[in-house]
Formats: structure tokens, C-alpha cells, sequence
């Protein structure tokens, strides 16, 4: 599994440094941060949330299903962790 946390700057194109910025703000260690260089995460998904951030996003990799997108810290996708680590397969072990 994959827990993603995605921004977008206020203005103009996100970056490396921006994400870097991010993840060291809030403490995020053990999550990849991505920025979003061309709004299509903002425009595509998070729009549809109200358009704050963070969005996080837990991905199941052995099916690529997103499994939770929503306006939450890391810590507020742990029930949608948990189901994945719970489920007889490699990635709940």
C-alpha cells in the first residue's frame, strides 16, 4: 500500500522544494508527498472535496485501487490502512 499526500501552491506550479517544505512542516516522515505541477489533482479530485488541502490518498498496490481520497491528515486514513493491512494478501503481511 501507499499513503500519498498531495498540494498544490496558491499560485503557479508546485515543486520539488515545495513538497520537500511540506513533508518537513508537518511531520510527515513516513509518507511521499507529491506536488502538483499542473493542477490536475486539484482540478480532477480535490475540487470536489472543497478544494482545501492536504489530500491524502491511500493506494492498494496490488490492485492500484485508491482505496480513500479525502481532506485528512495521514493519521485520518488509518482505518482505511488498517483494512488493507487486515486482507489475506501480501500487503497485510
Amino acid at each position: 500500500m501507499a499513503v500519498v499526500t498531495a498540494l498544490s501552491a496558491q499560485s503557479g506550479p508546485g515543486s520539488a522544494s515545495l513538497a520537500e517544505s511540506w513533508a518537513s512542516y508537518f511531520g510527515l516522515t513516513n509518507v511521499q508527498v507529491w506536488a502538483d505541477t499542473t493542477s490536475y489533482m486539484y482540478w480532477t479530485f480535490t475540487s470536489n472535496l472543497g478544494g482545501a488541502y492536504p489530500s491524502t490518498i491511500v493506494v492498494e498496490l496490488d490492485t492500484m485501487e485508491i482505496r480513500f481520497f479525502g481532506l485528512a491528515s495521514v493519521s485520518g486514513a488509518t482505518p482505511w490502512v488498517n483494512e488493507i493491512l487486515a486482507e489475506d494478501h501480501p500487503c497485510g503481511e
